[in-house]
């Protein structure tokens, strides 16, 4: 795996920096990094192993996983199975006590079968077969709050709000920076009518994260929906700014993928990149000539 920082998962913000760094101070108690990789904490973890000078393949692990981590809460399940893909080899070879406080909370295999439950789950009408399809993305921390927002979207799409807002609540604490299982809650207060109190839980999906399309959208809808229309055409063009550059990566990264796992595809390109090198080198010979 590169050591090079993912910007969107990996890459510390200066309040994290400072967080790691006064973990030494007398007046706060101290978790030491094994205690910060037990409660999942993995934003915090990075930023303490970086502070720390942490050996540079527990680093790249605790990248991999918060970059996993970021992959499922924006439901880019191809992204989050390479990350499993490169936690895998360095996962045996970590340093103690880390190691094994890591390979106690991830498991790249049962990760992997979670993301794959995840995938078919998506064509699944029925809660009943899905909760039995979701059963190992439940038991798995970084899928779980996944698995009970697809759970709750279901249930919500059925018209059983109380059953889907529990499940919402519940992905919520699994995982409180799910910003998808948050958008479906307010979407629940649209559904009910409830416009200013959606726009609230939508400002709150944004400081989660200030580029997810559908929360731009969705707090585009209930500010007009309170008769704030300029907000919120501002509001909904920002979002399908987001939508078509998170669709092109989205299929970047789909194509990525593919190449990476078929034969095919794989010596397909090499094909490609020498008839590129041919039409040049004859294109070349020809003006020479």
């Amino acid at each position: 795996m590169s050591a090079a920082r993912r910007p969107d998962a990996g890459q510390a913000t200066p309040e994290e920096l400072n967080k790691a760094s006064s973990q030494a101070a007398p007046s706060e108690p101290v978790l030491s990094l094994p205690d910060l990789i037990g409660q999942s904490e993995w934003r915090l973890a990075l930023a303490t192993a970086r502070v720390q000078g942490a050996p540079l393949d527990l680093e790249q692990a605790l990248d991999a996983v918060l970059t996993a981590q970021s992959a499922v809460r924006a439901r880019r399940y191809p992204a989050a199975r390479q990350a499993a893909a490169e936690l895998t080899p360095l996962l045996p070879a970590l340093p103690e006590p880390e190691g094994s406080a890591l390979r106690a909370q991830v498991d790249p295999e049962a990760l992997t079968g979670a993301l794959r439950a995840l995938d078919a789950g998506q064509k699944v009408t029925d809660p009943a077969e899905l909760a039995t399809l979701l059963a190992g993305a439940l038991a798995q921390p970084l899928t779980r709050a996944e698995a009970l927002n697809m759970q709750g979207i279901l249930h919500a799409v059925s018209g059983e709000a109380e059953q889907a807002r529990a499940l919402l609540d519940a992905a919520m604490q699994a995982d409180p920076g799910h910003y998808r299982a948050l958008t479906n809650l307010g979407n629940l207060e649209m559904e009910a009518g409830q416009f200013a109190e959606a726009e609230a839980v939508y400002r709150r999906v944004l400081a989660l994260n200030p580029e997810y399309d559908g929360g731009h959208h969705n707090l585009g809808v209930a500010l007009r929906r309170q008769g704030r229309v300029g907000e919120g055409v501002k509001s909904i063009r920002r979002g399908q700014q987001l939508s078509m550059k998170r669709s092109k990566d989205d299929t970047n990264a789909e194509m990525k993928e593919q190449f990476a796992q078929n034969p095919f595809m794989r010596n397909l390109r090499w094909v490609l990149i020498a008839v590129v090198v041919l039409i040049v080198f004859l294109a070349v010979r020809g003006v020479g000539g």
